[in-house]
């Protein structure tokens, strides 16, 4: 048993140079990147190599932590604004957990890591991206390779049985700072600002968050086309995937439990509240995490949808990030992004606001 600066009392998972697994990179965000975990002879046996720690296979060799299996591997990048992984995953237990039912996160494990383990990560890193395999956004930011810890998540990739699909929610709510009679939602704003001031092009993708909460079915069901386009693994027409999903966002209250969230933990805006108080950095948290869908893929009546929601690090206003935000909102309201009276002649394109729908 391990005590954390943080007053946690954790029996971690151990993962060094030596253990026996493979780690393979997945995907990455700004603050973190996401591994695979493999057993070293996954390919090459049959034998459950995945165990009892301390424990060893028929022929002598070392089992790896059971706890590991079916779990993705996330490790902290080195950057100013990311939060060390023992106070994000302290945060998580005592105050993200408790606001959501059972079985709707993503599980977080807390892992021992060496520097020789990270380092090795980092090199895998440096390869990626020097054979141009990294993402020009994300060039030049490494793991921190003095972070002792990471965390083992729950896998929602897809398999032969499922279909996987990634999406933000983002601002189910407009932003308390926004001016009377906005035509933009914050996170339509925002996208429209950086369509036109840094080019960024629309996506298929993209859609108005506000569209998932609302009452009219046909408005979700835009929304929906779009998040699903890009779903994993997608056997079936988009229509008819559409009709499949669209009754699980209907009676599933994760995404309305969200947006209450959101607007209970932050109900003044960044220029009227401490951004540096636990109830704001939540709410900052909750609009910036992922919800993650893994879809049966046969049309089974007894096959359930599993969501949960992840990538919920704790947001902190470290970093000159509280500058940031503030200096953001006062663009979006200075420059007329929420009103939609921006002087530019450029088109911001892109999804349509639910709050411009009807004008």
């Amino acid at each position: 048993m391990v005590a954390t600066r943080t007053g946690m009392t954790t029996n971690n998972i151990a993962i060094h140079g030596d253990t026996p697994i493979l780690v393979d990179y997945l995907a990455e965000g700004a603050a973190n990147v996401v591994f695979r975990v493999w057993s070293k002879r996954a390919a090459s046996t049959k034998d459950d190599d995945f165990g009892q720690p301390g424990t060893s296979t028929p022929d002598g060799v070392p089992r790896i932590d059971g706890r590991l299996r079916g779990k993705l591997l996330r490790l902290r990048k080195n950057l100013p604004f990311v939060a060390h992984v023992i106070e994000s995953h302290s945060h998580f237990e005592k105050e993200i957990k408790p606001l959501f039912p059972a079985g709707r996160l993503v599980e977080q494990l807390l892992c021992k890591v060496s520097p020789d383990f990270v380092k090795s990560l980092n090199d895998q890193l440096r390869r990626r991206e020097a054979d141009g395999l990294r993402s020009p956004r994300r060039r030049g930011a490494f793991l921190a390779e003095d972070e002792l810890y990471a965390t083992a998540i729950t896998s929602m990739l897809w398999d032969d049985e499922h279909i996987s699909c990634e999406f933000k929610p983002k601002w189910l709510t407009q932003s308390p700072s926004a001016p009377l009679g906005a035509k933009r939602c914050r996170t339509c704003a925002l996208r429209a600002m950086r369509q036109i001031k840094d080019h960024v092009p629309p996506r298929s993708e993209d859609y108005c968050p506000l569209a998932l909460v609302a009452d009219d079915q046909e408005v979700l069901s835009s929304a929906l086309n779009s998040i699903l386009s890009g779903c994993k693994g997608a056997p079936l027409e988009l229509p008819n995937f559409v009709q499949k999903v669209r009754p699980f966002f209907r009676n599933n209250e994760i995404i309305k439990l969200l947006r209450d969230l959101q607007v209970q933990k932050d109900p003044d805006g960044i220029f009227e509240s401490d951004p540096s108080s636990l109830d704001f950095m939540t709410a900052m948290t909750l609009r910036d995490c992922t919800m993650f869908l893994k879809i049966p893929n046969r049309d089974n009546a007894e096959a359930q949808i599993e969501a949960r929601l992840g990538d919920l690090d704790l947001k902190t206003p470290d970093g000159n990030k509280a500058e940031y935000w503030k200096q953001t909102e006062q663009q979006l309201i200075d420059d007329g992004w929420y009103t939609a009276t921006e002087k530019t002649t450029a088109d911001a394109g892109g999804a349509i606001c639910l709050l411009s729908k009807g004008d």
